[in-house]
């Protein structure tokens, strides 16, 4: 195990240092010994990273003076009087000196996204009180998408429109809420570029309004953009409050993680699973030895992430029995060396994690590994699901449950179970009925981005799940929720 914790220093644009905070970077190899190779075949290697980034302001939001705040309304017209309500209690939750704009679905030129309020182009409205009242009382005629009217832009255009606003604007720290009831809908090949050009200029919190369409862009955007999507019923002025806050919380700029490997070593994947599960993608450009990644949002009240590094090291002509370097992890400028040895086949064997502890108590790497597999079969299964593809979402739900049997983990068999028949789930045997709800299955894909791998989560956690109340609704509910994403019914 590596470790390193040294204060580092926030610079404000004009280079100068606005705020402290501190990091700390532990990198935990899980087998420190590998077994030797054969001829051809490469062993993968396994480590645990652990980031910590505290705010040392420790506050309940970041310097209002470095945030900007974004409102993005992709919202159709018959939500006019639900969405004044929401708004309001957002302008309410901002903190006092944050610079905020409100983005319609109709620009100045009539054929897209643009800016509302406040009117003028490159202009920000300070969080005060006359600026609150102010925008309150105009929300009352904001544009917003005519029902029936035909599609000018998808999510990319949001985005895009996000990126231009967000270029214009001094403050260090960019938050972009955008709520959706999926009025504009999105092409897959523009949304993947634009969230590509996006980069990491600012993050982005979603509030999924409403029933009967399709979530499963959504997972996609915060997952790239760094933040989290909530599923509301029709009154979502809680949610949106809570976004607004949970925006405001981030007080620590986009801080990278970078990976970089030495010849003969590939980077498989690198999971985040605390405090939300996240396959990271490496930005674009990358090249063969430098990856570089950008992680969930910090924590300012420096609260853990954890990350699952899986590499595929291929050690022909390496010496055996000497430590050796595969790869360093750095954040900022903490830098960890990821180490092993080859194994001297005439030595016993040290003693490693994953050889004193069986793969079920939650202690090493292979453990998370394990997990991790889980879930990606899990979410491929439900999406194989909605698709009706029967053969693929059988199989890949068959094999979560045959880990999370494993594993014990029974809030994935239950959630296997909620779409169909469990025979054996030692030998992850289970069918699937269909056609299944294309929108429940989005649900679903939406909490599953949410959920915490953390391996407290349990059984007893799946069971605080309820359903809606109307016999002929049942929708599961989302954790948290007031209202039936669905029907709109109040949960009890």
């Amino acid at each position: 195990m590596s470790s390193s914790a040294e204060p580092d220093p926030m610079p404000s644009p004009g280079g100068e240092t606005a705020g402290p905070y501190t990091t700390t970077l532990v990198v935990d190899v899980d087998e420190p010994e590998l077994v030797p190779r054969l001829p051809g075949e490469s062993v993968k290697l396994l480590a645990q990273v652990k980031v910590t980034v505290l705010d040392r302001a420790q506050g309940d939001h970041a310097d209002p003076g470095q945030l900007a705040l974004l409102i993005a309304l992709d919202l159709a017209e018959h939500r006019r009087e639900r969405m004044v309500t929401a708004m309001r209690a957002a302008f309410a939750a901002m903190p006092s000196g944050v610079s905020f704009a409100v983005l319609t679905a109709a620009g100045e030129r009539g054929d897209g996204p643009g800016r509302y309020y406040p009117a003028g182009p490159g202009t920000w409205a300070p969080a005060d009180r006359k600026h609150r009242v102010n925008a309150a009382f105009a929300m009352g005629a904001a544009p917003l998408a005519a029902g029936g009217a035909p599609i000018s832009c998808g999510y990319e255009g949001w985005l895009a429109e996000a990126r231009r606003t967000f270029a214009g604007c001094d403050r260090p720290l960019c938050r972009l809420l955008l709520v959706t009831d999926g009025s504009t809908g999105y092409q897959e090949a523009s949304l993947t570029e634009e969230l590509a050009v996006c980069g990491t200029g600012f993050t982005c919190e979603v509030v999924a309004v409403g029933a009967e369409w399709d979530y499963q862009p959504l997972e996609r955007i915060v997952s790239r953009l760094r933040g989290t999507a909530d599923a509301a019923g029709p009154d979502f002025a809680a949610e949106l409050a809570e976004a607004v806050r949970r925006a405001c919380r981030r007080a620590v700029p986009a801080l990278p993680l970078e990976v970089t490997v030495r010849p003969g070593v590939r980077v498989e994947s690198f999971v985040q699973y605390k405090p939300q599960h996240l396959e990271l993608v490496a930005e674009p450009p990358s090249t063969p030895h430098r990856h570089v990644f950008h992680a969930l949002p910090w924590d300012p009240a420096g609260s853990g992430s954890e990350f699952l590094l899986d590499l595929r090291v291929d050690g022909a002509g390496d010496p055996l029995g000497e430590v050796l370097q595969f790869a360093m992890v750095s954040l900022g400028s903490r830098h960890e060396a990821v180490t092993a040895r080859w194994r001297d086949p005439g030595l016993p064997p040290a003693r490693t994690a994953s050889s004193a502890h069986d793969e079920t108590t939650g202690d090493n790497s292979r453990f998370l590994d394990s997990r991790n597999r889980m879930i990606a079969h899990l979410k491929k299964g439900l999406t194989s699901l909605g698709a009706g593809r029967r053969a693929d979402a059988e199989r890949h739900l068959g094999q979560a449950a045959a880990v999370a049997h494993r594993l014990r983990v029974d809030w994935v068999l239950d959630e296997i179970a909620a779409w169909g028949d469990i025979h054996d789930a030692a030998a992850g045997a289970v069918s699937v009925s269909l056609p299944a709800d294309a929108h429940r299955v989005s649900v679903t894909l939406l909490r599953l981005g949410a959920r915490s791998a953390d391996r407290n989560t349990g059984r007893a956690q799946g069971r605080q799940r309820t359903a809606c109340p109307r016999p002929d609704c049942r929708e599961p509910a989302v954790p948290g929720a007031f209202y039936c994403v669905r029907c709109g019914e109040e949960l009890s």
